[in-house]
């Protein structure tokens, strides 16, 4: 096995997004010094998230993204987002779709660093974090 074999891979995403989204991601492992990776972001429908979201979390809902940290020593783990709610999302922030993608990767590895939105201080740290490199990757905004 290589070592420091980094890598993250997105499923079912538009190709013409990738090199933004991972550059989004990045982003957000280096702000948190994590040198050592392997992520998937997948793409799934409503129905899906909220399968997931009701059998991990005990919350019968769609939600627009959740996190697994699977391996937390190797800093493996798998973000899925939703399709179908990050462009109502997208249209509800007047956001480009690529745009909403890239704040709900930022989102999706923030929960992957340990970082929650559970309760106001967290939510309030949190979003923070992620509007400010979300910022930074669309400064002309």
């Amino acid at each position: 096995m290589r070592k420091n074999c980094n890598f993250i891979n997105f499923a079912n995403f538009p190709k013409q997004y990738e090199t933004l989204l991972k550059k989004a991601a990045v982003t957000v492992l280096e702000s948190e010094k994590v040198e050592k990776y392997q992520i998937n972001f997948i793409m799934v429908d409503d129905k899906e998230i909220k399968k997931l979201n009701t059998k991990y979390r005990k919350v019968r809902r769609i939600t627009d993204v959740i996190s697994f940290l699977v391996v937390p020593e190797l800093f493996m783990g798998d973000v899925y987002i939703s399709k179908n709610r990050s462009q109502k999302q997208a249209k509800e922030y007047a956001n480009a779709w690529q745009q909403e993608l890239a704040y709900l990767v930022i989102h999706g590895a923030l929960h992957l660093c340990g970082y929650t939105d559970y309760d106001a201080v967290s939510r309030a740290k949190m979003f923070a974090k992620q509007d400010k490199i979300f910022k930074c990757l669309f400064y002309w905004l």
